[in-house]
C-alpha cells in the first residue's frame, strides 16, 4: 500500500535538516495540509517555521511563501512590510510569482510606497518568465496605460499568451477589448 501522510511527514523531515528545498516542501505540506493529501493536517505556525530555515539558507521559493504568510497573515501575524520584504528576496532570484505579488504590492501601496511604474515593471518581469497571471497583469496596464505608456496591441498580445495557457481572466479581457 501507499504510505500514509504521517509517514511521508516523518520521512521529509529527516531529509529536511541539511535541505533547504526539503524544508520548503515540508513547510508547503504543513501550510496547505488537506490540499495536498486527505489526513494531512493544517499546521501553519510550523509551515512557517521550515519556511524561515529554507529561506535563511536562500531558497527563492520558501522566501516567496513566507511573504505569502505575512501577507495573508498566515501562521503569521500580517505584516504587508514583511511580506514585501520576502517576495523582494525571491524576486530578485528571478521568481515569477513573487515578481508577480510585488507587482500588486506597488500598484496598490501595500507594504511599500505606491509606483505604478515600479508595479509595471516587476509584473513585466514576471511576464517574461511566461507567468500567464503576470502577463494578464501587465496587459491590464498596457490597455489602460497604467505605469506605462498606453499600448492596446501590446496588452492584446499580453492578453492572448495568457489565455492560450488558459487564463480566464485574460480571455474575459479579450472578449471585453472585442478582439
Amino acid at each position: 500500500g501507499s504510505a500514509s501522510p504521517q509517514t511521508c511527514l516523518a520521512s521529509l523531515k529527516a531529509q529536511a535538516h541539511p535541505d533547504p528545498t526539503a524544508q520548503w516542501v515540508l513547510g508547503l505540506c504543513l501550510f496547505w495540509g488537506p490540499v495536498i493529501s486527505a489526513g494531512l493536517e493544517a499546521d501553519p505556525e510550523s509551515s512557517v517555521s521550515w519556511f524561515r530555515r529554507a529561506a535563511a539558507q536562500g531558497h527563492a521559493g520558501a522566501q516567496f511563501s513566507l511573504g505569502l504568510c505575512y501577507d495573508l497573515g498566515r501562521g503569521v501575524e500580517r505584516d504587508a512590510a514583511l511580506a514585501v520584504e520576502w517576495y523582494r528576496r525571491a524576486a530578485e532570484q528571478g521568481h515569477a510569482g513573487a515578481q508577480n505579488n510585488l507587482g500588486f504590492c506597488f500598484r496598490d501601496g501595500t507594504g511599500v510606497g505606491k509606483d505604478l511604474r515600479v508595479s509595471a515593471e516587476w509584473f513585466a518581469r514576471a511576464a517574461e518568465q511566461r507567468l500567464a497571471s503576470a502577463q494578464n497583469n501587465l496587459g491590464i496596464c498596457y490597455r489602460d496605460g497604467i505605469g506605462v505608456e498606453k499600448d492596446v496591441s501590446r496588452a492584446v498580445e499580453l492578453f492572448r499568451s495568457a489565455a492560450e495557457q488558459g487564463h480566464g481572466f485574460a480571455l474575459d479581457n479579450l472578449k471585453w477589448m472585442s478582439v
